[in-house]
């Protein structure tokens, strides 16, 4: 089952992303936010968005197709085939409204494998990192 995850990296905001059931990322979001809480606004924005708008395929100067949703989303990766491209908008599309909802932000940090998660103080209590 596909789930939208949260994420901080050293020296960024808040981002997310949407992940298969194998862990593959299906697609980002394009901005980063300063809290939580607006990453899963956006979060609820796209789940309404997908179902409705129409994604754009776009050939890039390297060669590579990508998809996007309007300023919304993206593509995680280019395509070789504008075909591959359109594919995977319609993974996205087809995972985003039944997708999970993480609900700790994961933090990424540089030098290091894997991650630590930390919880959302916000609204959850504070787990500790370790």
């Amino acid at each position: 089952m596909a789930r939208f995850q949260c994420y901080r990296t050293a020296g960024s905001g808040v981002r997310w992303r949407l992940l298969g059931g194998n862990n593959r990322v299906l697609g980002v979001g394009v901005r980063s936010h300063d809290a939580h809480l607006d990453a899963l606004a956006e979060i609820a924005l796209v789940r309404v968005s997908a179902t409705t708008a129409a994604f754009v395929i776009e050939h890039a100067d390297n060669g590579s197709w990508w998809w996007r949703l309007a300023d919304l989303a993206r593509s995680a990766q280019g395509f070789a085939r504008r075909v591959d491209a359109e594919l995977a908008a319609g993974r996205f599309r087809s995972r985003v409204a039944p997708a999970e909802l993480d609900p700790v932000l994961a933090v990424f940090q540089p030098g290091k494998r894997g991650r630590s998660s930390r919880g959302r103080a916000d609204v959850w209590p504070q787990r500790p990192v370790g």
